[in-house]
C-alpha cells in the first residue's frame, strides 16, 4: 500500500491538510457531508461520527438508499437532505455506487445547506481501483455485473459516461476531475468548510479528532475487503 508522500503526485490525488483555520476546530457547522467516492473510508467515517455521538447516515436514509430518496426529492422540487433525513448530523455516503448525489446534486445541496461542512476522502488510486474491482468480495467470481466498478461503468454518471472505466487511469482521471470540481465549488461558495482526509495517513484519527472535537480513538479501519491489506 502506498501513501501520499510524493510532492510530484498531482494535487488532485493529495489531501490538503492545512486549508481550515484551527479556530473552527471542534465547532464545524452541521451537517457534515462526505462528497467522496465509495470505498474511500465511508464506513470508517460512519463509525467515527457514531462514536462521537453524532447521528450519522451511511448510504441509507431511513429504509431506503439516500441516492434514491434524494433523486426523488430533487425531481419533486424538494430539498435533498432534509427530505431524506431531517435529523442527520452527518451524511457519510450519499451514493449507492450507481447514482451519485454528491456529483449530480451539488448545487441543490448547497442551496439547502449553504453552511454545511463538506468532506473529501483520498486514498492511493491503485488501492482504490483494486477495491472497487473486487467489491463486494467474490462477486468477480460469482456475478461480475455486481462489482462496484462495473455498476459505475454502466451508470452514465456526469463526466463518467457509460463505457468509461475500462482501466485504472480512466477511474483516476474521473476522481481527479471530481476533486477539482469540489475545490472550485467551495472556492466559489466559501460559506462551506472543506475537510480533506487522507484515510491512509497514520495521523488521520488525530486530525479528524481535532477538527470535529471527537476522540481520535474513534477512528479505525472498517468494512475491510478480504482481498485488500487495508480497505474501508
Amino acid at each position: 500500500t502506498t501513501t501520499y508522500n510524493n510532492d510530484n503526485i498531482p494535487s488532485c490525488f493529495r489531501a490538503r491538510e492545512h486549508n481550515i483555520s484551527a479556530s473552527y476546530y471542534g465547532n464545524m457547522p452541521k451537517p457534515f457531508i462526505n462528497l467522496g467516492m465509495p470505498k474511500m473510508g465511508s464506513t470508517s467515517l460512519q463509525s467515527f461520527f457514531k462514536c462521537g455521538h453524532y447521528n450519522s447516515s451511511h448510504y441509507e436514509c431511513g429504509k431506503e438508499f439516500c441516492a434514491d430518496c434524494m433523486k426523488r426529492a430533487v425531481a419533486n422540487g424538494n430539498p435533498p437532505l432534509s427530505s431524506c433525513g431531517e435529523n442527520y448530523d452527518a451524511f457519510v455516503q450519499l451514493d449507492d455506487g450507481s447514482m451519485f448525489p454528491q456529483i449530480e446534486y451539488l448545487n441543490e445541496i448547497h442551496r439547502e445547506k449553504p453552511n454545511s461542512t463538506l468532506l473529501l476522502t483520498f486514498r492511493p488510486m491503485a488501492d482504490w481501483y483494486k477495491s472497487i474491482t473486487h467489491w463486494p468480495p467474490n462477486a468477480d467470481k460469482i456475478n461480475k455485473p455486481l462489482l462496484m466498478s462495473n455498476r459505475m461503468k454502466r451508470a452514465n454518471i456526469t463526466n463518467f459516461p457509460s463505457g468509461k472505466g475500462t482501466n485504472e487511469a480512466e477511474f483516476s482521471n474521473w476522481f481527479c476531475g471530481h476533486v477539482e470540481r469540489v475545490r472550485e465549488f467551495v472556492a466559489l461558495h466559501p460559506s462551506h468548510a472543506l475537510v480533506e482526509v487522507d484515510i491512509m495517513n497514520n495521523n488521520v484519527g488525530v486530525r479528524l479528532g481535532e477538527v470535529f472535537g471527537i476522540e481520535s480513538s474513534c477512528w479505525g479501519h472498517s468494512n475491510k475487503n478480504p482481498v485488500m491489506e487495508s480497505d474501508q
